[in-house]
């Protein structure tokens, strides 16, 4: 009894010998693992062998892994340097171990017993080794191949130490035959050497280096963007991660995850500081490569983008390479931490200004409120009040609830509910039509009794008996994939057309507007959070959802006054409204 399944003597030198397992030895390179445990003592050779064994068993494991995995792994189309180095180090440790196997088995030499099965003789070994080596250095002197060197290459890829999938044809793939025959250069010498009597270890694998398969950035992005609009991406979202991923990949090519470094992320971030805002709307540098646009623009002095756009497109470039991190083990750390620009104004309010009194006064004044001649025509005075229309309902929701235009537009029938007896907007992303900017912006807002005054509930009862979907179905989907961009075009005009033009002026104002009332009435921060969709997820959960929290919230939202705001000529005395007050 050896005292280990896997203890093997040869001569006075004992070694670890486990047969491949059947499930791999097709892709595994060789049939068995034969390793000395360099000592002639057999009680350390019992305590090496069991160490041995845990670390083949280990090597098995990973290789059925990397089975599984290679399935997805990027095709690639050349190799880097390093990754020429490791081929070349992996076959040539194969080779060497490959002839420790031979010797160990027994050379034949003239005077010899005839061995059992045909083995080479001594100097035949010699021999091959040279003829091995001289048709290799002829074939790579000249990068070429033949059939031998093209299926020796689809073997070496499949290795567990080497596991890649490169395409035939490509340049590398060329490289991995060229690595192939150096490697076949390098252990003839070393098997020479061996025949001279010289000790010449065989290589043992290192575990703490690794062959860096990761894929291309292009490949990476694509699953990235799948995994998000998966969660919580709109088509818009989408689009602009997928423009300035896109442009970083332009500006320092589509290389494989490990290559980038911070030095791509500074020259990203010194192309964008050059580059005008709506670059391709730009007759003298439209066309240009991104590069080539930049330097083009800087030598016409056309004025770069803001510093808020920049650190918005590092944040979309940022946030891949944050996610390339959790999900690539050689992915660069870091990539762009520290590259935004610092900014003397941080607040929301800074980018734009709330509606002043007589700006409100003049837009809920307007003929598309008071009575117009049509929808199209809604700055002439005539007889429709057009109550809808998403266009009369979604600026006069926005001032009640400090809603987004997007939340508002997407609005189902079904979402205007009871929640623990109150009566809210339900702000949900439930139904393919639907998104939701934040995580944090699901909420149910309570409706104020202003916005019942103004006949709300006749439009939303309207709206179900028709059997209708959507709240304003009236308002379409614009080419980037949500609602807020045409309606945002719209309510623009219908500034214009009373004389609001201020560029800091927008629909975000009423979000403003909101808040300045909420604030004015004595609302908690807390609680206007909450209302905005801005609470984080600790501040939510403190105050939780049940019946005591609603009525609470309930309670806030009919306490605020919209002071200063003179909306009774467009309250309705209906039956429906009549119900609910």
């Amino acid at each position: 009894m050896s005292g280990h399944t896997r203890l093997y003597r040869r001569g006075a030198v004992y070694y670890h010998r486990a047969v491949v397992p059947a499930d791999i030895v097709e892709s595994y390179g060789k049939r068995e693992e034969l390793i000395s445990l360099r000592t002639k003592d057999r009680a350390e050779a019992l305590r090496r062998v069991r160490i041995k064994a845990v670390e083949v068993d280990n090597r098995f494991e990973l290789h059925r892994r990397q089975l599984s995995d290679r399935a997805s792994a990027p095709v690639l189309d050349d190799l880097t340097p390093e990754q020429m180095r490791a081929i070349q180090a992996v076959y040539h440790a194969h080779l060497l171990e490959e002839d420790e196997q031979v010797r160990i088995e027994g050379l034949f030499e003239e005077g010899d017993p005839l061995p059992e099965m045909p083995v080479p003789s001594f100097d035949e070994w010699g021999e091959l080794a040279t003829e091995f080596s001289e048709d290799a250095k002829r074939l790579r002197a000249r990068f070429k191949s033949d059939v031998f060197f093209d299926d020796e290459a689809e073997e070496v890829l499949s290795w567990s130490d080497v596991n890649l999938k490169v395409r035939p044809g490509s340049t590398g793939f060329k490289k991995v035959v060229a690595a192939i025959q150096a490697a076949i250069i390098q252990a003839a010498n070393d098997v020479l050497r061996r025949h001279d009597g010289d000790y010449v270890p065989t290589p043992e694998p290192d575990p703490t280096k690794k062959m860096l398969a990761t894929p291309l950035m292009s490949v990476a992005v694509e699953a990235w963007v799948r995994e998000k609009t998966r969660e919580s991406w709109s088509p818009t979202t989408e689009q602009e991660h997928r423009t300035w991923t896109s442009a970083f990949m332009e500006t320092c090519g589509d290389r494989q995850i490990h290559e980038y470094t911070k030095e791509d992320a500074r020259r990203f971030k010194a192309v964008m500081l050059q580059l005008p805002a709506n670059w391709k709307k730009k007759a003298a540098i439209r066309g240009l490569k991104i590069t080539d646009a930049a330097a083009k623009a800087t030598e016409l002095g056309l004025p770069p983008m803001s510093a808020t756009n920049i650190n918005k497109v590092l944040r979309f470039v940022g946030s891949f390479w944050r996610w390339a991190e959790g999900n690539y083990d050689d992915a660069p750390k870091g990539l762009f931490a520290g590259l935004s620009l610092s900014m003397r104004r941080h607040r929301a309010r800074d980018e734009r200004n709330p509606f002043t009194l007589d700006d409100l006064q003049r837009i809920f004044r307007a003929p598309l409120f008071t009575g117009c001649q049509s929808l199209r025509f809604r700055s002439t005075p005539g007889s429709l009040i057009p109550r809808d229309s998403g266009l009369f309902w979604t600026p006069l929701i926005g001032l009640y609830t400090g809603a987004r235009s997007n939340e508002i537009l997407q609005l189902h029938v079904d979402d205007v509910r009871k929640v623990h007896g109150v009566l809210c907007l339900s702000i949900n992303d439930e139904g393919e039509d639907k998104s939701l900017k934040t995580k944090n912006a699901y909420r149910d807002i309570p409706i104020h009794q202003d916005l019942i005054r103004l006949g709300f509930l006749d439009h939303v009862e309207m709206r179900r008996r028709a059997g209708s979907l959507r709240l304003f179905s009236d308002m379409k989907k614009g080419s980037k994939g949500n609602y807020s961009n045409p309606f945002s075009k719209q309510f623009s005009r219908v500034l214009d057309e009373v004389g609001i033009t201020t560029p800091k002026t927008a629909f975000h104002s009423l979000r403003h507007n909101f808040e300045d009332f909420c604030r004015a009435s004595r609302i908690s921060s807390d609680v206007i959070q909450i209302l905005q969709g801005r609470a984080q997820a600790g501040e939510r959960d403190r105050y939780g959802y049940g019946e005591a929290f609603m009525k609470a919230m309930n309670e806030a939202v009919q306490s605020i006054e919209f002071a200063g705001i003179d909306l009774t000529h467009l309250h309705v005395t209906s039956e429906a409204t009549k119900n609910v007050l």
